[in-house]
């Protein structure tokens, strides 16, 4: 899969260890687009399933992340947080 890719090409050059945090949106644009605008993580580019596989990968295991969506409360943010933990324990 492409995750696993990325991950060993970023354990080459840079090294897993090195992680101390991920942060995690979705994409309002393609990849490879060369833009950083942040989408809903259920209204992105990246597909939701490909996001649970980000989420519960072991190389991430014991590493926080850090939420980062268009929302304009609190309730967006613990919709999105309670998507994220079902995704989590799935």
């Amino acid at each position: 899969r492409a995750l696993d890719g990325v991950l060993t090409h970023f354990d080459n050059v840079v090294g897993l260890h090195r992680i101390k945090a991920v942060h995690l949106n979705n994409s309002m644009n393609d990849l490879g687009a060369r833009k950083d605008r942040h989408a809903n993580i259920t209204q992105g580019a990246l597909p939701l399933d490909a996001i649970g596989r980000i989420i519960t990968h072991p190389a991430f295991e014991n590493i926080p992340f850090i939420l980062e969506t268009p929302q304009t409360d609190d309730r967006g943010y613990g919709v999105e947080i309670a998507l994220l933990k079902e995704l989590y324990t799935a």
